[in-house]
């Protein structure tokens, strides 16, 4: 089934406007379970309760309440917000365009598909391409759903995506997590864990390796219920140890992948001279006399 547009829009810098529909790129596939009686298996309803007056209330009695302060509020009809919601007027304005390595990963929030509009097909065309040959990204602005978006569009798959950033003041300070920044690192540790992640990095980023392995369990556990099968026992993998010696951790690491970085390791710990003396020694007889009648 071919997917529907969510939203329509019009990608819009100086004088150019390229009319373009919205699809979601994602969709959660995580599992989700009912709250049912035990007694019967029938799904519950979630009532409203007001405490002070101990009373199951209608929904009819709710107002929306914005607080200002400790358990002071000031409320608001669904009118007066829908008076404040930014005005959609379906463009996509972009502001700027920067290198997508100045945009940090974690101001990612959602994204989307931008699906060409009968008509723009060569306008289209023509941003993705000079957009993946120019190798930067587009900033601006986008009202949907009442709520204005600071978006990012950059090339993909031979079109365009968009996606939602988060605000500046929406993503936490680094500064508020312990980042171990007094900790001293020697050379020969960085040697070992640079050669680590060389041993262990991909070309590519194929999504496809990975897989949501609870989802798969709980899929499973279901169809031998359905069939009446007892549920099989997952094999609950090992506890790793805590590192204690980060060399001979990284060490191991290296050797179990077939790399011999043991010896490496230690001539790098070893004084230079002492490294050239056993590199000299261990050369053929022949090659040390020819060496050593050279004047």
């Amino acid at each position: 089934m071919a997917s529907r547009p969510i939203a329509n829009g019009n990608i819009s810098f100086g004088l150019v406007s390229i009319p373009v529909k919205l699809f979601s790129a994602t969709r959660s596939k995580s599992v989700s379970f009912n709250l049912l009686h035990a007694k019967d298996l029938s799904r519950i309803q979630q009532k409203i309760y007001c405490p002070v007056d101990d009373a199951i209330i209608d929904r009819s009695e709710l107002v929306r309440g914005y607080e200002v302060e400790k358990g002071r509020y000031v409320t608001f009809t669904d009118e007066e917000l829908k008076q404040l919601e930014a005005h959609d007027d379906h463009v996509i304005e972009i502001t700027e365009f920067v290198p997508l390595a100045e945009i940090d990963p974690v101001y990612f929030e959602e994204s989307y598909y931008l699906g060409s509009e009968a008509g723009a097909a060569k306008a289209y065309r023509l941003l993705a391409d000079a957009m993946a040959q120019s190798g930067r990204v587009a900033l601006g602005r986008f009202t949907m759903r009442g709520k204005e978006h600071v978006v990012m569009i950059r090339p993909y798959s031979k079109g365009l995506m968009l996606h939602t950033i988060y605000y500046a003041d929406e993503v936490r300070s680094a500064d508020e997590v312990d980042r171990a920044t007094a900790e001293p690192v020697k050379d020969t540790e960085l040697t070992l864990a640079t050669r680590l992640i060389d041993e262990l990095t991909q070309k590519k980023f194929d999504a496809t390796k990975y897989r949501d392995s609870y989802r798969d369990r709980v899929i499973e556990a279901a169809q031998q219920k359905v069939a009446g099968q007892q549920v099989s026992e997952v094999a609950v993998e090992p506890r790793r140890g805590q590192v204690i010696d980060l060399m001979e951790a990284l060490k191991a690491s290296l050797e179990k992948r077939g790399v011999a970085a043991a010896a490496e390791a230690e001539n790098e710990q070893k004084p230079a001279a002492a490294v050239a003396g056993e590199r000299r020694s261990a050369r053929p007889a022949a090659q040390r006399r020819r060496a050593g009648g050279k004047k």
